[in-house]
């Protein structure tokens, strides 16, 4: 029988941790999927590993690849995938066991989903660990947290195949972004709905690809997050350029006026609009406002 839910999880010398996360798949609640692993050329034990749980259950399906990268790897997974849904994993980090259910019931509430998320716990080397922030659920402000940064955590996601392939799947140009850049395809194509329950552990360490590959991920998110203000916005180069520049002023000292203009000439041709977003829009607006920098009496 054709599984609900394929499940990818590529892995490259991820001994330390592949066991307790392949062991928290095989413990979801939701029974209804297959496994794919994608054992990218590992030179440790992780073969023994995945060939000793491959015995115990049959759902497991091991893919051997020479050492061709994550983009490579995942787009075998789908390929060899046989669901009409996409469940993301990572050989490090934990699902919790309602996690698969969670999801599956929240796409199965809107059946125009193209995507779901999960809220998350962090977990890992207390010197990385950075606070989770608050979980979004709306669309519009999904799409808009894009325009600067990525929202959604990699290895909670469950999309569609079908859209995923349209989407012409994980680019290798964008690898070490490839996720930030295709959710903003996905989500241009159909509603993103969430799980607001933490329902993965997800590990940061420093051998971990995000934390490798900080300054080449930085580049080229940056030139990502232009793109998806183009898109969403209806914005020529230049100006989607200075849109993702003024909204990176939450973070970077930028002057007040450019978040002004972005107020008045970008937001307003946002796509799609949610009470989140505007909420989230007031409260950030208040604080450029509130810490800008005061003029000097003479």
């Amino acid at each position: 029988m054709t599984p609900l839910i394929s499940i990818i999880m590529p892995v490259w010398n991820g001994e330390r941790y592949l066991a307790e996360a392949v062991r928290s798949i095989l413990g979801q609640t939701f029974r209804d999927f297959e496994f794919i692993i994608l054992d990218d050329g590992s030179t440790d034990r992780t073969p023994e590993i995945l060939a000793e749980f491959a015995a115990q259950d049959s759902r497991i399906r091991i893919i051997p690849l020479e050492h061709e990268g994550i983009v490579t790897a995942l787009n075998r997974g789908v390929a060899e995938s046989r669901a009409a849904w996409i469940a993301r994993m990572d050989a490090d980090d934990i699902s919790h066991p309602e996690r698969l259910a969670r999801q599956w019931a929240a796409v199965g509430k809107k059946p125009r989903a193209v995507l779901c998320h999960t809220h998350t716990n962090i977990i890992g080397d207390p010197a990385y660990i950075t606070r989770a922030g608050r979980f979004i659920r709306s669309h519009a402000l999904i799409a808009l947290r894009l325009c600067f940064q990525c929202p959604i955590i990699h290895p909670t996601v469950m999309f569609r195949k079908d859209v995923f392939l349209e989407c012409g799947g994980y680019r290798q140009e964008e690898r070490h972004a490839e996720d930030f850049a295709l959710w903003g395809r996905m989500i241009a194509r159909g509603p993103v709905v969430g799980v607001p329950e933490p329902s993965l552990d997800f590990r940061v360490h420093g051998a971990s690809i995000s934390k490798q590959q900080a300054a080449t991920q930085e580049a080229l998110s940056q030139k990502i997050s232009a793109r998806h203000c183009a898109a969403f916005m209806n914005l020529d180069e230049e100006k989607s350029v200075r849109a993702y520049r003024a909204i990176q002023g939450l973070f970077v000292p930028r002057p007040v006026r450019e978040w002004i203009w972005f107020l008045i000439n970008c937001l307003p041709k946002m796509r799609w609009h949610s009470l989140e977003m505007w909420a989230w829009v007031a409260s950030h607006s208040l604080q450029i406002f509130r810490h800008r920098p005061q003029k000097q009496s003479q």
